[in-house]
């Protein structure tokens, strides 16, 4: 898709038309994990394989360009994965990212989940740069509910423990200090009370985002 696509959306897409664009990518996401475990006679597979090739056509109409904004420009609290639902490692409408529960918890942000088979890297162990990509974006949300945003300069990830498949996480992420621009972020993720890793980075906020949404803003 052409870069210009990133800012494309239609104001006037509705809640109805979000909510089956929901459905649509909770599918996706089941698909992910089925072609994991792909089996059967060569007869049967290019039966499937037929089928998700009608799938992906029958898309077509439905699928020429953004409607729903990518990025907001602000943070709202009560909804903080909003702010880029297309993001690819949090992103709630984005299939390729695990689907999470987020929010904002006093100064921390916090996450819970579970990184399913898609992410499996050794046995039932998930693979490390998506430990570090959730990382990476969660210490810049720290930064947009802070009203600034801009890009990380460095990430840190140390893994205490293996970050298992099909297991409840939580993970934190708040600010630790402020020198002008500069904000350095923490986080941590927890299995119980157990911490399995930590990751600490450095995010520029070189832009003021846009002021948060009133309550009673639609």
């Amino acid at each position: 898709m052409p870069g210009s696509d990133f800012s494309s959306h239609d104001p006037d897409f509705g809640p109805d038309q979000i909510a089956q664009c929901a459905r649509l990518v909770a599918g996706a996401r089941e698909l992910n994990r089925r072609l994991l475990r792909l089996s059967g006679s060569a007869e049967d597979l290019s039966a499937a394989a037929d089928r998700l090739d009608a799938l992906l056509a029958s898309l077509e109409p439905v699928n020429q360009t953004r409607a729903m904004e990518t990025f907001a420009f602000r943070f709202d609290s009560s909804d903080p994965n909003a702010t880029m639902p297309f993001n690819p490692a949090t992103g709630g409408f984005n299939p390729v990212a695990p689907e999470l529960a987020m929010s904002l918890e006093g100064d921390t942000l916090v996450v819970r989940m579970e990184f399913g088979d898609s992410y499996e890297s050794g046995p039932d162990t998930v693979q490390g740069g998506m430990v570090a990509a959730l990382y990476d974006q969660m210490l810049a949300f720290v930064v947009m509910a802070a009203g600034k945003t801009g890009h990380t300069a460095w990430l840190k990830v140390t893994y205490l423990k293996p970050t298992p498949i099909n297991q409840p996480l939580r993970f934190e992420a708040r600010v630790a200090s402020v020198d002008g621009k500069k904000y350095a972020t923490l986080g941590a993720c927890y299995l119980g009370d157990v911490k399995i890793s930590e990751a600490e980075a450095l995010v520029l906020g070189a832009y003021d985002l846009l002021p948060a949404p009133s309550p009673d803003e639609g």
